[in-house]
């Protein structure tokens, strides 16, 4: 691969100040489930090379599939043909240089698992044996006679990527991960049994990511799923107030993924766009709260030596003890505000790099377990999980979401709730956090525990 980057790079400084070079080689092995029965198995393996070139302040991009001497010559001059009619642009002050990683780079533990590049090589009975093992694990979970559960869908994938990054400045460096993932559905059914209206149907989902094979207990899957569903039955409907509520960590990261992680992207900041906008420095939520997003965390789903312009990964402190310290910058907002890039460049090979998250994490100075949490509530909700989080307002931090999965909370007990919206404002919850729990999980980007918020809008 780095070869034909080599190349490619040589042809475009033919004729531009500056090249970029970023490469992708990916090794996915997938099977889906339908009820019990696998549905399809796919092992799909992909490369794709994308080309920035500078000619003075004006940039062009392109990337192509086919690494063919003739193709990779068409997507270098394609570029430049792009860079010849594009607007200037007087903020870009350049592609990061070798100097950006002086302090070098450093390999995050625990993010490459041979086990998985062995999978991918072995034929699929190893993969729909990890599948048959989240299956019985839903079966082991005693239902009552009343109770039937069904899988309705599954998935289990591994994967190996690799990714190569060439510049003009002098950066060449490279990385390469893996990654496993698993998740089920069910369905249970309850027919005459106490409190439930017949023939009363309710569904459950968990899942998992890891780097690890060794991260993932498939029985456990399965359990969870039914055991998410089944404790469902029999639910009421609560009124509408304001309540204190618990977000468990997969409601804390679907909210945060449509709200607070775009709003402190530097880019959305700088376009004003984002609630945080002149606020660095001003507390922005509860004291005992601290967000940091760290690209180097052991484990990591996320996890990377470099971001996807080669400046090494890195720890950054976002908001500390409630105050906001920083932003997400790639190294083109970070050259608009004149500050250094944290390392946060997110990109693939057929588009060009904007700021985001790596590993995004929540964490306090003192945590709690649910049963604390849930110990000095009177009355208030937790939620497992919340749709339509996408609907939320970047620019207002404004939601509307269902509550899935929930449960009402009287007096430190829970009970099942149904058909229950909440309404809020991200910057007001982050102001009203109370306590955090001390069950972390990593769910896609976010890393968070369940948090307590001494009051949210909810609506029956």
């Amino acid at each position: 691969m780095l070869d034909i980057m080599h190349k490619m790079l040589k042809k475009a400084l033919e004729s531009c100040d500056q090249a970029e070079i970023y490469g992708e080689c990916s090794d996915v092995f997938s099977v889906d489930l339908e009820r019990e029965e696998v549905k399809k198995v796919k092992h799909v393996k992909s490369t794709g090379i994308g080309v920035r070139v500078v000619r003075g302040k004006k940039i062009g991009f392109s990337y192509t599939t086919a690494l063919e001497d003739a193709r990779i010559e068409e997507c270098v001059e394609h570029a430049i043909k792009l860079s010849k009619v594009s607007e200037q642009d007087m903020h870009f002050l350049g592609l990061p240089e070798a100097e950006t990683s002086k302090q070098g780079y450093t390999k995050p533990e625990k993010s490459f698992d041979p086990r998985i590049t062995e999978l991918l090589k072995c034929s699929s009975e190893d993969a729909i044996r990890y599948c048959k093992r989240m299956l019985s694990g839903a079966k082991e979970y005693k239902l009552s006679k009343s109770v039937t559960c069904t899988p309705t869908e599954g998935s289990f994938a591994a994967a190996r990527d690799e990714t190569y990054i060439l510049n003009s400045e002098g950066i060449e460096t490279s990385d390469t991960g893996t990654y496993v993932s698993a998740g089920l559905m069910v369905v249970a059914s309850e027919a005459g049994g106490v409190g439930s209206v017949n023939g009363e149907e309710i569904s459950g989902y968990e899942g998992k990511v890891s780097r690890m094979l060794t991260g993932i207990d498939f029985e456990w899957i399965g359990r969870e799923a039914v055991k998410m569903a089944v404790n469902c039955f029999g639910a009421k409907k609560l009124k509408t107030k304001e309540l204190p509520v618990v977000f468990s960590p997969r409601a804390v990261q679907s909210l945060l993924a449509y709200t607070l992680i775009p709003q402190l992207s530097a880019e959305n900041v700088q376009r004003k766009q984002s609630p945080y906008y002149g606020k660095k420095g001003q507390e922005v939520a509860a004291e005992i709260l601290t967000i940091v997003d760290d690209g180097t965390m052991q484990g990591g789903v996320n996890s990377r030596k470099m971001d996807g312009e080669g400046v090494p990964a890195q720890s950054t402190k976002l908001v500390e003890n409630g105050v906001l310290n920083n932003f997400l910058y790639d190294s083109y907002t970070a050259g608009k505000d004149g500050v250094e890039s944290t390392g946060n460049a997110i990109r693939g090979f057929s588009n060009l790099p904007t700021p985001g998250a790596t590993n995004f994490i929540i964490n306090a100075g003192s945590t709690a377990s649910k049963e604390e949490m849930f110990g000095e509530i009177r009355e208030g909700l937790f939620v497992n999980d919340v749709i339509g989080a996408h609907t939320a307002s970047r620019a207002s931090g404004d939601f509307s979401v269902v509550a899935q999965n929930s449960f009402g909370i009287k007096k430190g007990e829970l009970y099942p709730v149904t058909q229950v919206m909440l309404a809020g404002n991200m910057q007001e919850i982050l102001k009203h956090v109370e306590l955090i729990g001390n069950d972390t999980r990593q769910i896609y980007s976010v890393v968070s525990p369940s948090v307590k918020v001494s009051k949210v809008q909810v609506v029956s």
